[in-house]
């Protein structure tokens, strides 16, 4: 597989991987809560422990495709990587979420529409972000991190993600390695401008534990941060649901580790002047914010209303089969992309696009672990 514009279900690599490996078991770390298998897989035997996992947040699904397509590239042509696997090991989980990707199946196939993401993007809230799970909150948290722990710590850990909307590419990256990337960050800058992608420039002023390096660049998130967030806020409840990132495991392991977290958008807008306060994407988070809470009030008084009208149809001797159907379940959400789409610019960034940028990234960052650590290893 190539970086192409389809993008794949969980399923789907599965059935294009048992082409290749007729017995998953082998690669199988443990099972989702609907018992899909997640698998985990080994390669190169360098002395550059990199780890990468993907899917952790469900509505994000270029991050696990761009390692779907590196694993079966690997497996379809060893030699592509030969030198590469001479001076890294790489640890990699294509879906830490396999369950999360059929939730959102409905728009995944259909993309890149935007209606039907509207409509049936579905995301863990606390106490259920996998992503904030670790080390064993649910049982995908205990696969990863079984697998992890054969393993040496690790030098370099990628989380891949990603936004539903931004201004263009925003790359985070742990406080430890602010100083050391600086140079590199430039670099990177430059490299994202000639792919014609703008920073996402949002300072969020610490908020949560994302302290603002500059334009397309804050810090790894942190449970710590986060509890401390709700604390202050009188919330010890949700403050409880957070556990550590998998950065903050990998870090515990190695204080010395680079972690990295990709954030490309599905959905580009229109760039706002770079001041630290992405005017156009805060005001469509805020817009779309409104329309999802008045898209819920609607859909609970619809139940209601026919919730009442199965309990008189028991009543009634000629009952009406359907008391209240929708005959345009979408038709809310068309209307709201068109909105969208004619105030903020919104277009999407191609997923043989996005998949490349994820991979561009991953390397570039590859390239800087091994300034650091070859000398120590």
């Amino acid at each position: 597989m190539t970086a192409s514009d389809e993008m794949w279900l969980y399923s789907r690599f599965l059935m294009e991987l048992k082409k290749r490996l007729p017995d998953l078991s082998t690669h199988m770390i443990g099972s989702s809560e609907a018992r899909e298998p997640i698998l985990g897989f080994t390669f190169g035997n360098g002395g550059i422990v990199t780890s990468l996992v993907a899917g952790a947040h469900a509505d994000e699904p270029v991050g696990p495709n761009t390692l779907y397509g590196l694993i079966l590239e690997i497996m379809d042509h060893p030699e592509r990587f030969q030198e590469l696997f001479g001076r890294f090991r790489l640890l990699i989980i294509p879906h830490v979420n396999p369950d999360g990707d059929a939730a959102n199946a409905s728009w995944i196939t259909r993309w890149p529409e935007l209606t039907p993401f509207l409509a049936g993007m579905k995301r863990e809230p606390p106490g259920r972000d996998i992503e904030f799970g670790y080390p064993a909150m649910r049982p995908e948290n205990r696969a990863a991190t079984g697998f992890w722990e054969r393993e040496a710590p690790v030098h370099l850990h990628f989380s891949l993600h990603g936004m539903q909307f931004s201004e263009g590419y925003l790359l985070l990256i742990n406080d430890e390695w602010e100083e050391r990337t600086r140079t590199w960050r430039r670099n990177y800058d430059n490299m994202m401008r000639d792919e014609g992608l703008q920073p996402h420039d949002h300072d969020r002023g610490g908020e949560k534990g994302f302290n603002y390096m500059g334009p397309g660049f804050t810090s790894t998130p942190k449970g710590t941060a986060m509890r401390e967030f709700f604390l202050d806020k009188g919330d010890p409840e949700t403050a409880a649901l957070f556990h550590s990132s998998s950065m903050e495991h990998h870090l515990e392991r190695n204080p010395d580790a680079l972690c990295m977290v990709t954030e490309f958008p599905l959905f580009l807008v229109e760039t706002s002047p770079q001041n630290g306060v992405p005017e156009n994407y805060l005001a469509l988070k805020q817009e779309w914010e409104k329309w999802k809470k008045e898209r819920e009030g609607l859909k609970k008084e619809k139940e209601e209303k026919n919730e009442k009208a199965e309990k008189e149809e028991k009543r009634d001797s000629d009952p009406d089969p359907d008391p209240d159907p929708d005959p345009d379940p979408d038709g809310e959400a068309t209307a709201a992309a068109e909105r969208l789409v004619s105030r903020f610019g919104i277009r999407p960034i191609p997923p043989g696009r996005a998949m490349r940028l994820q991979r561009m990234t991953i390397r570039k960052a590859m390239d800087l672990a091994q300034t650091f650590f070859e000398k120590s290893i």
